[in-house]
């Protein structure tokens, strides 16, 4: 029987010392029940407060970015990886369940060269039942990943370059509109992890308790205009990097 591909966890974090233990927690009990090798990779793209300390205390292996741009931070964490197969998790999420098992059947297969999952955010019932069976499927329509959870073949990421670091924001679109390019000359798909009981995936709503629906949809839809330049300027996609963001 062959050996499930091993998986490379990779946490990039900016000033998220109000978060980073519990997804580590999460991470670390979601990694023990996982039948294969696992490594955890946190990236500190320069944070000011204890990310990377309280990071270093679960023996977790803690790189540094210095320059704070999400693809940066990405890309270093891959960088740092040894694993099969490459998992990019947001600093806020927890993964809860069998989830990394599902990730590795689905690389092990040989028919997909990565995807993302649906997510729910730890908001009111009316937002989470909105977000989890509204925006999902919405997304999973156009076969679009959210970014807290992406994961593909560590081979096929190096090959189409990673993370386009010209990008401010969305880069995780770019990422898997080159990879989903490379699956369809390799006769791989983009797989969509749907909801399940046994494996789920919890963001932080804090932008919207902090900003409001209202204010968030209109700094997308800001972007809307002209992205190809707006997504390049920092200037212009500071909501993202805004430490009023962190609770």
């Amino acid at each position: 029987e062959s050996r499930p591909p091993s998986l490379s966890i990779v946490i990039p974090a900016f000033n998220e010392a109000g978060y980073i233990a519990a997804t580590l927690e999460a991470v670390l009990e979601a990694a023990d029940r996982y039948p294969g090798k696992t490594e955890i990779i946190v990236v500190d793209n320069n944070s000011s407060d204890a990310t990377g300390e309280i990071s270093r205390s679960f023996g977790v292996n803690v790189v540094l970015e210095p320059i704070n741009q999400i693809a940066r931070a990405r890309n270093t964490g891959a960088r740092a990886a040894s694993g099969d197969g490459l998992v990019f998790l947001d600093a806020d999420t927890l993964i809860a369940g069998d989830i990394l098992e599902v990730v590795a059947r689905h690389l092990a297969s040989g028919r997909v060269i990565g995807g993302g999952a649906w997510v729910e955010p730890d908001t009111g019932w009316f937002g989470r039942l909105v977000f989890k069976y509204l925006v999902n499927y919405l997304l999973g329509f156009r076969n679009l990943t959210p970014g807290p959870f992406l994961f593909c073949e560590r081979a096929a990421f190096k090959k189409v370059g990673g993370f386009d670091e010209e990008l401010f924001a969305a880069e995780e679109f770019s990422l898997a509109r080159r990879l989903k390019a490379r699956g369809r000359e390799s006769g791989k798909v983009w797989k969509i992890i749907r909801y399940r009981k046994h494996h789920r995936l919890i963001t932080s709503g804090r932008k919207f308790r902090r900003f409001g629906g209202m204010e968030m949809a209109m700094r997308n839809v800001h972007l809307l205009w002209n992205p190809h330049q707006k997504l390049r300027d920092k200037s212009q996609c500071r909501f993202w990097y805004d430490t009023r963001n962190r609770d």
